[in-house]
């Protein structure tokens, strides 16, 4: 009974840390073997080594926030690729782990879990580009769902401690996002991805850096095993993370500022 309770845990806290994985625009495999079930780094082996995936995942999370961080506005149309397919491969993930989670050594279908909810995902993005205000409503999702973690990692276990309590505001704020993007599209969409870009960049860095803050969605989702605790090296990476917000809306509104600015070609 405890080894079938560890393996059911450990698949849903995978699936989990792939749907954050798709929430912030990457689809990638993390090796959850013991360190998974007991709690260890999300980019670490049981030794304390990052490994592969923890390593490709930082770089990419690096790469794409900084650039939705503060391009995001004149990358629009890669930010609404993104939201469909965080969107859809993120729903078609929950869907494969509803009707059949895997086993925790059953690896093979796990690898073909993430690979199936990331070509769905890609064919949600596609669509998505030729469904521009569903596209802009999803940014503001994005930045919704990335300003209310932010907000609520200002404390150990969450600012708002009740599991509904949490749930009910991370919806609140990414319907509210979703809300404003479609009234006032242009400084909508460039707060949100300023928001979401930073956080997305800032969960790659502490994939290096191993503070604790990239565990900060999985923990307010109430994944298993997953806890947040801050500490001062977490409360840099909050602050780091506003300062890089701010400064990709100041960027963002300077260089969007004449009448004439363009999305950049694709």
């Amino acid at each position: 009974m405890h080894t079938a309770a560890t393996a059911s845990s450990g698949s849903l806290r995978l699936a989990l840390l792939a749907l954050l994985a798709l929430l912030l625009g990457v689809a990638y495999g993390e090796n959850t073997t013991d360190a998974a079930s007991d709690g260890g780094d999300l980019a670490l082996t049981n030794h304390g080594a990052l490994v592969a995936s923890g390593i490709v995942a930082g770089i990419v999370l690096i790469v794409v926030g900084f650039f939705c961080n503060y391009f995001g506005y004149k990358l629009v149309k890669v930010l609404i690729f993104l939201a469909g397919f965080c969107v859809v491969g993120g729903l078609v993930l929950y869907a494969e782990y509803k009707i059949r989670a895997p086993h925790e050594d059953e690896k093979g279908r796990q690898l073909w879990y993430l690979g199936i909810a990331a070509i769905i995902g890609v064919i949600g993005g596609l669509i998505l580009l030729f469904l521009y205000k569903v596209g802009v409503a999803l940014i503001g999702a994005l930045g919704g769902f990335a300003l209310a973690t932010w907000i609520l990692s200002m404390k150990s276990g969450g600012l708002i401690h009740s599991d509904v309590g949490r749930i009910l505001f991370i919806v609140a704020l990414v319907v509210g996002g979703m809300v404003v993007a479609l009234f006032i599209q242009r400084p909508a969409i460039i707060v949100a991805s300023s928001v979401w870009g930073a956080y997305a960049l800032f969960v790659g860095i502490d994939c290096f850096a191993r503070t604790g803050f990239q565990y900060t969605a999985l923990a307010f989702l109430n994944a298993p095993g997953a806890t947040y605790e801050t500490s001062p090296k977490v409360y840099a990476m909050i602050a780091c993370m506003a300062v890089s917000a701010c400064l990709g809306i100041f960027v963002q509104f300077w260089t969007t500022r004449s009448k004439k600015a363009k999305f950049l070609p694709l």
